[in-house]
């Protein structure tokens, strides 16, 4: 069976071993991930697959001492068989914008993205502090899949187009599937 866990809770260190030991103890395998830190909070998305015999009580009970101990907000989901497949590999796509922060950033580039059937597969921002007369910038990553019948130039085209009226730089870039 796969499954996804998430896990939220205040930044500290042994929070990743702490789950992944969870994980480890039971004979699970973990697939796929993504971690970070968001200001003062760390959270983390996880898919695994447990080994015959794991029940879903005993995976629960299992989380139950890390949560205590580390102050994490622990939510687990079986994944079904549609969930668990993966997804048919389109042309991907990095999309960096970077410029002065200021609200909407987000919301205008994925609405665009959206409209155009782009799929948004991986959202990371930051925001640096404003100091002195220096106002806060904020840079922003995601990684795209690309519908069928849409070319890069239009979607340049259009992230072009949003740039001048975000005011911010947008760049667009083929992702090489070999990086990771």
């Amino acid at each position: 069976m796969r499954w996804i866990v998430n896990a939220l809770g205040e930044d500290r260190p042994g929070i990743v071993a702490g789950v992944t030991k969870v994980l480890f103890d039971l004979g699970c395998n973990l697939e796929d991930s993504a971690m970070s830190r968001l200001e003062g909070e760390f959270a983390i998305m996880l898919i695994f697959s447990t080994p015959k015999g794991v029940k879903d009580t005993h995976l629960e009970e299992a989380f139950e001492p890390v949560a205590h101990k580390l102050e994490l907000s622990i939510f687990l989901k079986q994944l079904n068989a549609r969930e668990s497949r993966s997804p048919k590999t389109k042309p991907q796509y990095a999309i960096s914008v970077y410029g002065a922060d200021h609200p909407g950033i987000v919301y205008e580039l994925t609405k665009s993205l959206a409209a155009a059937k782009v799929n948004v597969t991986d959202l990371s921002t930051h925001r640096t502090q404003a100091s002195g007369r220096k106002k806060a910038l904020y840079m922003l990553l995601v990684s795209v899949e690309l519908p069928r019948g849409l070319k890069e130039a239009a979607l340049n085209q259009r992230l072009k187009r949003l740039a001048k009226k975000l005011g911010v730089e947008v760049t667009l870039r083929a992702e090489d599937a070999d990086l990771l």
